[in-house]
């Protein structure tokens, strides 16, 4: 009895996780970070996205490399510029294990 509970128990939690997940329709178009309209950035295999400025794009391209091992990152530019900083924040999460 005390394992049904706790197996129903379980499902409920995990069923309510699973419906409250974001879905393409429920993600706002004005979020920096997942623009929408225009051509797909694609880079190492990964789609970032569309209408990604240069800033966004060496932001990926440099954390590329760092998850490639070769640590590279343009301090001043991660510290002052938020598409730069978006870019190699989302680049680091995609491309770390590739």
């Amino acid at each position: 009895m005390k394992q049904t509970k706790t197996l129903i128990a379980t499902t409920a939690i995990v069923t309510g996780f699973l419906l409250s997940a974001c879905t393409p329709s429920a993600l706002s178009t004005s979020s920096p970070s997942m623009p929408s309209g225009g051509d797909a950035y694609i880079y190492n295999g990964v789609n970032f996205g569309s209408d990604r400025n240069a800033d966004f794009k060496q932001g990926v391209r440099d954390a590329c490399r760092t998850a490639d091992g070769d640590y590279t990152k343009n301090h001043n530019k991660f510290n002052n510029n938020q598409s730069y900083k978006i870019g190699w924040e989302d680049g680091r999460l995609q491309c770390k294990g590739r």
